[in-house]
């Protein structure tokens, strides 16, 4: 196994930006083989420009990238396509061609001069069009996909390279939730003998794939580790912190400060108590069990069931669509 084969990816010190501008500075990070990581951030933090020069696509300020124990801008072109494959942000210029060929373009380090496939090219590709679910429009152009398929097409495509060590900036954009969770499933799922990094917003689906969390900040230093001790520790809420709202690190959802003075005392259990709580919360209301206002809910035979007593008069329903109407009317 020679070091290039070892597939870890680490930095020493590295400064990022543009020019004089000083995006982020004195990063050391490792990403190592079995390893999805989920790149986290606000808008306009560096996420992408870090993806970037981990890719050798652009130059650091200063400080080192290494792949094994090797400087990236030590290898060749070729070298390094055979250990790195990236898909980026950046719009794809032929809209002539089809899904297939897209994809049969990862095979290029492997090729002869000519770009010719063999048997094994031809298997990887199709292998490659299976995993990302795009057979259907595999003999489809490029300029006919939704952004959707494309970023699926664009996925397959480094998969297609066959790289141990893989860099996605957004794959999920563009994407809906079903499938937002298939491409972070099956990013976790090839994870195997490969080191992932992957920049999102998808902060729940990190919270539930990612084996480790890098989190930029603004004017403040990475932090990085697994998804549940940055949870605990607190580090996920600083990154992402405002006055007016706050992440729950359980579900990757945003909880906004409650002003209403509303309240009310909620009875209940299981999946019937957490949708009527979001549902009351979302109009105004927070719970408090010294309320006089009391309402018990329930799921008899897979049914909602709700009781409402607001001054001494109940009221009962079976959807919470007339429950809030009904809360609205006091």
């Amino acid at each position: 196994m020679t070091k290039i084969e070892k597939t870890m990816l680490s930095t020493k010190g590295l400064c990022i930006g543009y020019g004089e501008k000083v995006i982020g500075e004195n990063i050391n990070l490792e990403a190592h083989s079995n390893e999805m990581v989920c790149l986290l951030g606000q808008n306009g933090v560096g996420k992408s420009t870090l993806l970037r020069t981990l890719s050798n696509l652009q130059v650091p300020l200063s400080g080192n990238v290494l792949i094994g124990d090797n400087e990236i801008n030590s290898l060749s072109h070729q070298e390094l396509s055979r250990v790195l494959g990236i898909v980026t942000t950046d719009k794809i210029g032929i809209q002539n061609m089809t899904v297939k060929e897209l994809v049969s373009l990862g095979r290029y380090p492997y090729t002869n001069w000519l770009g010719k496939l063999d048997a094994a090219d031809k298997a990887k590709v199709d292998e490659s069009i299976t995993l990302c679910k795009v057979d259907y429009i595999a003999d489809k152009k490029i300029g006919d996909l939704s952004d959707g398929q494309r970023q699926k097409a664009m996925i397959a495509r480094v998969l297609a390279q066959d790289t141990r060590i893989v860099l996605l900036d957004e794959p999920t954009a563009h994407l809906d939730l079903i499938n937002r969770a298939e491409i972070m499933k099956l990013l976790s799922e090839i994870k195997q003998n490969r080191c992932i990094i992957i920049s999102t917003h998808e902060l729940s689906l990190s919270m539930q794939f990612a084996d480790k969390l890098w989190l930029m900040n603004f004017n403040q230093p990475m932090v990085t580790g697994i998804p549940e001790d940055l949870a605990l520790g607190g580090q996920i809420n600083r990154s992402f912190h405002e006055q007016e709202f706050e992440i729950d690190v359980l579900t990757g959802n945003v909880q906004f400060q409650n002003q209403s003075t509303n309240s009310i005392n909620l009875i209940g259990e299981g999946t019937a108590f957490e949708w009527t709580k979001h549902a009351l919360e979302r109009i105004g209301y927070e719970l408090d069990g010294h309320s006089q206002d009391l309402l018990k809910v329930d799921i008899v035979s897979g049914q909602l069931s709700w009781q409402l007593t607001v001054a001494g008069t109940d009221v009962n329903g079976i959807t919470l669509e007339l429950l809030v109407q009904k809360l609205k009317e006091q």
